[in-house]
């Protein structure tokens, strides 16, 4: 099985790129709960390689004033 994923943004405000970022990899992180370790071995990708990515993603995308207030919000 082959997967690919897409993500374009043009034009967009950089907060606007890190909640997209970051909703990928909350919704991937959840698929891999959801999944378990198996689904990676049967797509031959790191589904918590993906997750990471991202995660870094989102956080390169993010101001200070946002990197804060996740901080914050992770350490919850």
């Amino acid at each position: 099985m082959n997967l690919s994923i897409n993500l374009t943004v043009t034009s967009s405000p950089p907060s606007s790129t890190a909640q997209i970022a970051q909703r990928i990899a909350d919704d991937m992180a959840q698929l891999h709960h959801r999944l378990g370790d198996g689904v990676s071995d049967e797509l031959g990708i790191s589904i918590s390689y993906l997750v990471e990515q991202f995660a870094l993603q989102a956080a390169a995308y993010r101001s200070p004033k946002e990197m804060e207030k996740h901080h914050d919000r992770v350490q919850r």
